[in-house]
């Protein structure tokens, strides 16, 4: 029984601890135990199978917690279920195999392809700061916090400046003189726009978020050292992020008003009505968007994916580059160079 194997028949989530282990074990065994198989309408002989499947599956997984039992494991999906798919990461270190997971494979595999512990993580970023150098600074200037904050307040004076019904913008005054859906165009956008961003950085940090994982690749390759600034437990790609987790609804709607008028302004024929109907097509997408299910979400489902394939071989090439990339506690010591 492999690792994966014993992992499946446990049903673990991707990454899982001694007490997630424990528990799953539990609840399979008052399942599957004789005493209670009966019970649970289940016959004698699957019962024997499923219980020594899960006593070998248990026996096999619990040593990886021996050394630190506050350790977390990757699951090995790679070499597990072909069937099993999340979002994230493609490609196991050696390059044999691909498959989506919910995490970096740069922080949790080696280059022998065996997941890596958070005790081997912890061991190189404490090398680092241990290392001479500004890393702490860096981590501050360029973390999810600090630049976070600088881009929440450009926004918001951005939005100062644009918005129309206030700093003395007369958005009201104008609406008076609105005789055509196109009069409406710019005071929707400078409604939505502006007010959209703020909030969006403000709850999510995705804008600013990209703009870190640039500067701090950008730093990386010039300072051969490279040092964690993502937020804790985060591990897709703020780009990816970017694209995916937008309410595409709002963001749509003026290009959906913007085709209606256009259409409108044409004479009878074809091309109104052509205008018309992708306008109206639009609108529909926004408003389906507003539940995930509109053409702009797929859309960007699929760049987003794109996106990470390219984000993960992209970053595992640059912590090699760095020499992060090794087997266990020993990517902590020499050459181990890489901090959250």
């Amino acid at each position: 029984m492999t690792q994966a194997q014993a992992e499946k028949i446990l049903d673990l989530p991707e990454r899982y601890t001694k007490a997630d282990l424990r528990k799953r074990f539990m609840a399979l065994a008052r399942r599957y135990h004789p005493d209670n198989a009966a019970t649970n309408g289940i016959s004698p002989e699957v019962a024997q199978r499923k219980m020594t499947e899960v006593n070998r599956a248990y026996a096999l997984l619990k040593p990886l917690f021996e050394e630190d039992s506050a350790a977390t494991i990757q699951r090995d999906l790679v070499g597990g279920d072909p069937g099993r798919y999340g979002v994230g990461v493609h490609f196991d270190p050696a390059g044999r195999h691909a498959r989506e997971t919910a995490v970096d494979d740069s922080l949790f595999w080696d280059e022998h392809g065996n997941p890596r512990s958070a005790v081997a993580e912890k061991a190189a970023n404490d090398a680092v700061d241990a290392a001479p150098g500004t890393h702490r600074l860096r981590r501050f200037l360029l973390g999810p916090v600090f630049l976070r904050l600088v881009f929440v307040a450009l926004l918001a004076l951005l939005w100062w400046n644009t918005f129309p019904f206030v700093n003395g913008h007369d958005g009201l005054a104008q609406i008076a003189h609105f005789h055509t859906l196109r009069d409406w165009l710019p005071l929707i956008c400078a409604t939505i726009y502006p007010t959209y961003l703020l909030v969006y950085e403000l709850f999510t940090g995705h804008i600013s978020g990209v703009v870190r994982e640039g500067l701090n690749g950008i730093v990386t390759i010039a300072t051969g050292v490279h040092v964690e600034v993502r937020r804790s437990g985060s591990y897709t790609s703020e780009l990816t992020s970017l694209i995916q987790k937008q309410w595409y609804g709002p963001l749509i709607l003026p290009l959906g008003a913007l085709l209606a008028s256009m259409g409108l302004a044409q004479p009878a024929g074809w091309q109104r009505y052509v205008l018309l109907a992708l306008g109206a097509l639009v609108v529909l997408d926004a408003l389906l968007s507003t539940f995930g299910m509109g053409l702009a979400d797929s859309i960007a489902r699929r760049m987003g994916n794109a996106a990470e394939e390219w984000y993960v071989q992209a970053r595992m090439d640059m912590l090699k580059r760095c020499g992060q990339w090794g087997s266990g506690p020993a990517a902590g010591t020499a050459g181990g160079r890489h901090a959250r």
